[in-house]
């Protein structure tokens, strides 16, 4: 089982050049369920870490849940082993307007009808359940998930975005020092 000393070995040169190679690298040995079932525990929340503020970076948190699904699940596991319990809470708000039943997997079409669902009330959708809730319930769930998403940006932009320190990677660099 890979552990994180397998892949550094001495952290004063980590940058996200670095990290990205990390990433990569893991990304190789095949998908998140593979790749979970290979490495430590420490390895995989470090994998989901890179990936869910690498993909922030790009696209901000409806990018990251719209388009990385599958990285859902482990954000907040990975936000708490970050000691980012705050955007933890904020993210786990945004999730809680989801109905039960979705499945983060962007493999389910039914998760894009989701998507469209809460992005705004005038996108069309096919899934009978999304379909029987009620337009001023849609309404209010599409507004919610707006103010949420707002708020978790705002909590996020000073720790990741431009101008933060180790250029937003010093959470996953002081994770990786405890590990060592």
């Amino acid at each position: 089982m890979m552990t994180i000393k397998d892949f550094i070995k001495d952290t004063s040169h980590l940058n996200e050049a670095a990290l990205v190679d990390i990433s990569d690298q893991l990304w190789q040995i095949g998908s998140l369920s593979e790749i979970k079932q290979q490495v430590s525990h420490e390895l995989f929340i470090l994998h989901i870490s890179m990936n869910m503020i690498g993909n922030w970076k790009g696209e901000g948190w409806w990018g990251v849940i719209s388009e990385q699904a599958e990285l859902v699940p482990y954000i907040p596991e990975a936000l708490q082993a970050l000691q980012l319990n705050h955007l933890k809470t904020a993210f786990e708000d945004v999730i809680s307007i989801f109905p039960a039943y979705t499945i983060f997997s962007n493999d389910n079409e039914c998760y894009y009808d989701m998507i469209n669902f809460l992005q705004n009330v005038r996108f069309k959708v096919t899934d009978e359940r999304l379909l029987m809730i009620p337009s001023e319930k849609r309404k209010e769930m599409v507004t919610s998930i707006k103010q949420k998403l707002d708020i978790l940006e705002d909590l996020t932009e000073p720790l990741w975005g431009y101008g933060a320190e180790s250029d937003g990677w010093i959470q996953v660099i002081d994770y990786i020092k405890t590990q060592l």
